[in-house]
Formats: structure tokens, sequence, C-alpha cells
């Protein structure tokens, strides 16, 4: 029996997404798809490479890629029906067309995030390129009214801060790509983007709004960001990048930063604050502890470079 692979467009995707979506609780599914039809036809969801295959008319199995332009290449991978014949089959051709489709655009890295005990899905993406750069920690803290009226620890030196606005937003970029200089966070991504694109990048996360975007400068210099997001529907501020200059770490403004990001989220009246952070950053991951975040999930991240050829 013959399987082919297409895009999933008009009512294929309705098929396609339920496949996508079954591992979730089943009350849950039905909201799933009626939120991504939606974000897809206002286009905050890119579906444009939704898979599905069909195999004698029957809907056997779908996968999703998705372009950042960042560069990266966010790859939901394949789900495959119980009607399938051949599941390995569905899944190796899905993965074929998903990795042909980021070999012919500019995407300079493949990434999909995986539970760490997922082996099945961890099998799939090795057999096509992929390989395991970290693990991710999702964390997260209540935000209390004690947060609202936190004093801030010192940090040596006149610290000062100012917002994102399009007069800086050159210098922001430079910092954070100078922020990645020796970090041990998303080494992965070192020399793969630019700050620009990866400005460009955290804007997409949740609400973005440039009076939480935050550059401090120590004694005239710049020395830090916070990259704040908010989440209304779920009640929520996500800290989505916090990153120290080489020269200025050491002297407690990430500290600092991570105190006044709690206070404005308090006073904004959000009651819950959630992060990712690589789990080799064991500077960052000792500082979120002394602010009480707690893990909520743990995310493998694997990555495909370009070109990379399947592994028999």
């Amino acid at each position: 029996m013959n399987t082919v692979i297409e895009p999933a467009i008009g009512e294929g995707r309705i098929p396609a997404l339920r496949l996508l979506f079954a591992r979730f609780p089943l009350e849950e599914q039905e909201a799933r798809l009626r939120d991504a039809l939606a974000a897809g036809e206002t286009g905050k969801l890119q579906l444009e490479n939704l898979l599905l295959a069909q195999c004698e008319g029957m809907s056997v199995g779908a996968a999703l890629v998705m372009f950042q332009s960042d560069g990266i290449a966010l790859v939901w991978p394949p789900v495959v029906s119980c009607g399938a014949t051949d599941s390995t089959l569905v899944e190796n051709l899905l993965m074929h067309e998903i990795c042909r489709r980021i070999d012919a655009t500019s995407a300079r890295l493949g990434q999909c995030l995986l539970a760490p005990d997922d082996v099945a899905e961890t099998a799939i993406l090795v057999r096509h390129g992929f390989d395991r750069a970290t693990d991710m920690f999702f964390l997260a803290r209540g935000i209390s009214e004690i947060d609202r009226n936190r004093e801030a620890n010192p940090v040596r030196g006149m610290v000062t801060r100012e917002s994102y606005r399009p007069e800086n937003a050159a210098r922001f970029a430079r910092l954070v790509e100078e922020t990645y200089q020796g970090s041990l966070d998303c080494q992965y991504l070192s020399g793969v983007r630019t700050g620009d694109e990866a400005i460009v990048s955290h804007k997409l996360s949740g609400q973005f709004n440039p009076d939480l975007w935050s550059l401090y400068r120590v004694d005239g210099k710049d020395a830090g960001v916070l990259l704040m997001n908010e989440h209304p529907e779920q009640d929520a501020a996500e800290l989505v990048y916090l990153g120290v200059a080489p020269d200025a770490r050491g002297q407690g403004l990430g500290r600092l930063m991570i105190q006044q990001g709690l206070r404005e989220s308090a006073q904004r009246g959000r009651g819950v604050m959630f992060l990712a952070v690589d789990c080799e950053n064991r500077y960052a991951n000792a500082l979120y502890g002394e602010f009480e975040f707690v893990e909520l999930a743990r995310r493998r991240v694997m990555l495909r470079r370009p070109g990379a050829s399947a592994r028999k």
C-alpha cells in the first residue's frame, strides 16, 4: 500500500492536528484543536508546513515544522495512527520530508523538545540526524505581596536601567550577544544567531511590552539585560531572557534583576512567573533556587545541523 506525504491544507489540517494532539488528555484535545486552527488563520501559528501522511484514503500520521526568523526550525515529531500498517515507514517518510524542508531553507538548526524519558521519539529523531544538545528545566514560582515591596540587594557600583525603545534597540542586541560569551546557558546557540535575531525571537513569546524589557548599566557601562513578556491568559509573567556581560558578573546584578522583575510583575498584578533554563547552567539554577523557583517540567533539546544525513 502506498503512503503519501502531503501538506495539510484547508480541512486537511483537522485530521493532522487531531493526530498531533492525540497524546494530550481527551478533555483538552478539542480546545487545542480550536485554538490551533484559529491561531493558524491569524498567522500566530505557522501551519504551512503541517504534514499529513495518508494511506488508501486514511490519515495515518502527521508532523509539523515551523521556521523562526532567528534561523531555528522547530520540529513536532511524527505522531502515527494505530491504523498504520507500518508505523516505522510512516515515521521515516514524515521525518524525511521534515528534514528535506529544513535543508531547502536557510535554517541553521532543526530543534525539537522531548521528555527525557521518551525513548521512542528520541530514536526517531536520532535516525534522522538529530543529537541531544542539553536538557532544559522549566521553572515557576508564585508572585506574592512580599515581592511587591521587596528591597533589592545592593550591587557594587552605580546601577541605572532603561526600557527598550527604538533608539536603544541596537544596544540591547549588542549586549544580548555579549552576554553569550562564557555563558553556560544554551551553548549550542553560540554563533548560531546574532543579538538582533535573538531579540526578534524573544518578542514572539507571549505578549511583548517594551516597558518590561530592561537594559542595566553599572557605572555608566551596559552590563545586563532582563527581558520579560506577559501571558495574560495564564495570569503569568515570563522571564524570557536574563543575561550579564562577562565583566559585570559576580557583582550581584543577576540577583538584582530577578528581584526587580518579581517586584514589577507583582505591581502589575501577575500571579506567577515562569522561565526555562539550561540544566547545565549551575550558576543560574542556584540563583533561581534562592528565589524558590521550582521545576515544573524537563525537556531534552534535540538538534539537527543542516544537511545532517539520516542514520541507518
